[in-house]
């Protein structure tokens, strides 16, 4: 179990480290990472692109063609690292392999990515903001990765390291309907 467990890690950093290689030449390191989100978050999201990609009598081509027809606008160096994970059987190292990217992509880049979520499109301010505030807490720069869900109703999420901060509306409603069930 203890060898499954490091040849797993193992082909992850060896997959990772490839993909940074290959970032680091086009200098799109930081894009790189977030599509690794986009692209984990589609696979996880999506039970018949998973079946089709573990699909033994599917042939590799077809396979690369799905993929290459829903990743379109994602880096080449990605698809094709994506590519050689979908013909070796290792799908389910991707989430893996997106963690030790983004590990070793920001000891690259000498950054910290926080993730930042909300209803709308972030301004320049809001962002200046951002930057300056998780810059000195973490004592270094901060890269922001920035996506819009109109579900928050309103507020911000953040997060980086595994570590989440939701002031959302829509977490705040849930809380107070929680407590609200608990008293009534």
């Amino acid at each position: 179990m203890k060898t499954n467990l490091l040849n797993t890690r193992a082909k992850a950093t060896v997959y990772a480290e490839v993909l940074l290689g290959a970032a680091r030449v086009r200098n799109n390191v930081f894009d790189v990472a977030g599509q690794l989100d986009q692209l984990v978050a589609a696979v996880r999201g999506s039970i018949e692109l998973r079946k089709a990609l573990i699909d033994k009598t599917i042939p590799a081509a077809a396979k690369k063609g799905i993929v290459a027809e829903i990743f379109s606008s994602f880096a080449p160096e990605l698809l094709t690292t994506f590519d050689v994970m979908v013909d070796r059987g290792d799908l389910s190292l991707l989430p893996r392999v997106r963690d030790t990217y983004v590990a070793l992509a920001e000891k690259a880049l000498g950054a910290a990515f926080v993730d930042v979520t909300t209803v709308v499109p972030l301004d320049e301010t809001l962002r200046e903001q951002i930057v300056t505030k998780y810059s000195a807490q973490l004592g270094r720069k901060v890269m922001l990765r920035e996506y819009v869900d109109p579900g928050l109703i309103g507020g911000i999420v953040l997060s980086a390291h595994g570590k989440r901060i939701d002031a959302s509306v829509s977490s705040q409603l849930e809380s107070a309907r929680h407590v609200l069930s608990k008293t009534v």
